[in-house]
This record gives C-alpha cells, sequence and structure tokens, in this order.
C-alpha cells in the first residue's frame, strides 16, 4: 500500500514545459486544462511505501502529436520531460 504517491503532468508546447494538473498527498487533486498546442505530454510520478524506504520516481509519455518531427524538435530544443513534483 502507497504511503504517498503524488504526480505532476507536463505538457511541451512550442514555449516549453508547462506544468499541468497535480497530485499532493493530504491535499489532493489539483486540475488544469491542457495548453491547446500542446506537442507531448507526459506524467512525473513519485511514489513511497511502507514496503521499502526508497523513493521510486519515474515519468511516462501520455500524449503525444501526430507530427513526429514537431515533437522531436521540441524535445530536442527544451530537454526531457521535468523530473519534479
Amino acid at each position: 500500500m502507497a504511503v504517498r504517491k503524488e504526480w505532476t503532468e507536463w505538457h511541451l508546447t512550442p514555449r516549453g514545459w508547462e506544468k499541468g494538473a497535480t497530485r499532493v498527498h493530504g491535499q489532493g487533486n489539483t486540475w488544469v486544462e491542457e495548453p491547446t498546442d500542446r506537442i507531448l505530454s507526459c506524467v512525473y510520478q513519485e511514489l513511497e511505501t511502507g514496503a521499502s524506504p526508497e523513493v521510486k520516481k519515474w515519468s511516462e509519455e501520455t500524449w503525444r502529436s501526430k507530427k513526429p518531427e514537431e515533437a522531436e524538435a521540441a524535445l530536442g530544443k527544451f530537454g526531457p520531460c521535468p523530473e519534479k513534483l
């Protein structure tokens, strides 16, 4: 069972990475509308359980534009999904 599970959505736009919806332990979810010009979306997560003192951290892509060259160019310019809440 999770002791703490938090996450943040990140959206890659022509302006760079923009923070989206979040979940903060003890505070619940804060929903934010996705930017209309997003190129790619990902979610960064942190999971802490009682079974291990380690905090598991990972990010995964959740949405990508149907224009692969646009996504690759933006990733080259702004880098991968931010690994922070």
